[in-house]
């Protein structure tokens, strides 16, 4: 498991390397965070993370980063 998750991040990381972090959470299901400092770069990410890996990243969501009001953060379901 370690392995597929450490692929989902390198996979993320080379797509994104605009972000200033990239995390994953799990609290039941698995969940994808991309904080960026930029506001013009969310809808761009939104749009390129939608046709990643054949759907794999779903309710895709635009959020707050905790402890940085100056960041963006997109947030997603990770359905593999």
């Amino acid at each position: 498991m370690t392995d597929q998750l450490d692929e989902i991040l390198k996979m993320l990381h080379a797509e994104f390397p605009e972000a200033a972090a990239i995390s994953l959470e799990f609290n039941g299901k698995l969940h994808m965070h991309i904080d960026v400092r930029k506001g013009e770069d969310v809808p761009l990410l939104e749009a390129r993370l939608s046709l990643l890996e054949n759907g794999m990243f779903t309710q895709i969501a635009r959020g707050a980063t905790p402890g940085h009001p100056f960041s963006h953060r997109i947030s997603a379901l990770i359905a593999r």
